[in-house]
Parts: C-alpha cells; sequence; structure tokens
C-alpha cells in the first residue's frame, strides 16, 4: 500500500474512534509529516484523500479540521437556502443580484423569446462562518417578477408548490473564481449539484428555475429522489 494511504487510514482510525473530534484543528503539516516520518508532498497527498472523503476540511491561513457530521440535504425539497439551512447553524447571503440577457442554453431550457431577459442570482451559504456552498439560480421572469425588488431580502419561497424538481450531482474540480468565493485552492473537488424547476400547463411543460450549486466536500450528505426518479419508483439518489 502506497504511503500516503497507509497515513490516511491512520488518521481516519483516529477519527472514526472520537480522539480527533469534529471541528478539532489537527497538528499542523511540518508536525504530521514528522509524525509520519514522512515529506510534505505525500502527506499532502493523504490530506487531499480525506478532503475528498469530506472527513475534513480546510480554513484559509487557519490550516486543517476534523469535518463535523453533515447535513442532510434533499435536493428534491430545498425551495430557499435561507431558511433550509438556518436549522443547521447555516447563513445565506445573495453576492449578485443581476437581469441580464439569457444566454442560449437557458433560453432554449425556459423556452424564452429571442433577446429576452432572465433573472440571475449567485449566494452564499455558511456555517460557522465557514463558506460551504456557492450557488447559482436562473430564474424565468414570468414566474418571478419582481424578485429582486427586496434586494438582500429576496426570497424564493414563492416557487410554485406543484412544481417538479429534477436534480442530478456530480463532481467537479473548482476553477479558480469559485474557489476563491469557497476559500479554497483552485482545483479542489467539490460536489455540484444542478437541478430543473418545472411546471405543467395546457401546453405542456415549462422550466421555470434552473440551480447549480457546488458544495464543499464534507458539508452535505445528498438523500431523496428527483422527480423523474419518482416517476420510476422509490429510488433514493445518495454520493
Amino acid at each position: 500500500m502506497m504511503q500516503f494511504m497507509v497515513i490516511r487510514q491512520q488518521l481516519l482510525a483516529q477519527i472514526d474512534r472520537g480522539l480527533l473530534a469534529p471541528d478539532k484543528k489537527l497538528p499542523g503539516e511540518r508536525q504530521l509529516a514528522y509524525t509520519f516520518s514522512t515529506t510534505r508532498v505525500t502527506l499532502r497527498e493523504a490530506l487531499a484523500v480525506l478532503e475528498a472523503e469530506g472527513r475534513i476540511y480546510r480554513r484559509e491561513r487557519r490550516g486543517w479540521f476534523v469535518a463535523p457530521t453533515p447535513c442532510a440535504y434533499d435536493p428534491s425539497q430545498l425551495v430557499d437556502w435561507q431558511h433550509n439551512f438556518s436549522q443547521h447553524g447555516g447563513q445565506f447571503a445573495w453576492l449578485s443580484q443581476k437581469t441580464p440577457m439569457a444566454s442560449a442554453s437557458v433560453s432554449d431550457q425556459m423556452q424564452l423569446p429571442p433577446f429576452a431577459q432572465v433573472f440571475e442570482g449567485e449566494g452564499l451559504i455558511q456555517i460557522a462562518q465557514l463558506p460551504v456552498g456557492f450557488v447559482r439560480t436562473y430564474l424565468h421572469p414570468d414566474y418571478f417578477p419582481s424578485i429582486w425588488q427586496t434586494g438582500d431580502q429576496a426570497t424564493l419561497l414563492n416557487t410554485p408548490a406543484d412544481a417538479d424538481v429534477y436534480w442530478s450531482s456530480t463532481w467537479e474540480a473548482l476553477d479558480s473564481d469559485r474557489a476563491s468565493v469557497l476559500a479554497v485552492p483552485a482545483g479542489t473537488p467539490v460536489l455540484m449539484v444542478t437541478r430543473e424547476w418545472h411546471i405543467q400547463h395546457a401546453h405542456g411543460g415549462q422550466t421555470i428555475r434552473i440551480d447549480t450549486e457546488w458544495w464543499r466536500q464534507h458539508a452535505v450528505t445528498l438523500c431523496g429522489c428527483s422527480a423523474r426518479d419518482a416517476q420510476a419508483g422509490p429510488v433514493k439518489k445518495r454520493e
């Protein structure tokens, strides 16, 4: 077994036995490298694996910490980040609110006419003052006509209750812009969740909201099923 995996197993054993408590700071990299008689390069390989597994996380300029129990997150139920993550001690804030001309892909998904505008918002979820989730949403102007009028207090709780949610998840390496928002190095792997909100009317289906979310690995664990999966039976999607 490669040395960095041996180090990973030894650190994980201490975490699982409770010797390293949630949110406890790990010793510095130099000390850990000395403890395991290895180089800092090899040590960082082990730490990167544990980070990708969601067992540890880093705070900018403060080092590595043991990850707490992740928040149970059902993408098929979440409507409003302000309210749904407050029960976990989370705080949500809008970073930007725009009304640009819709891109070709968004226009196609929402069946918008040429040169139509769309509401676009970006926001940040923090838990214990640590950035854990970066979100981007596109909103159909006919269904959210006055969404940005309340500024920082804008809420998505008025998303139609009869909307079906189709969602998927994957892993993605962060680009420099999103990495900066989440206070991690560029290239850090994160959980990416994509959601589309659809309603049915006399002329067929209509996409009214599109969310893309990037989550630090330790922050959430996925549960629940997409409306598309529900049509095939009670299948749960988990990462």
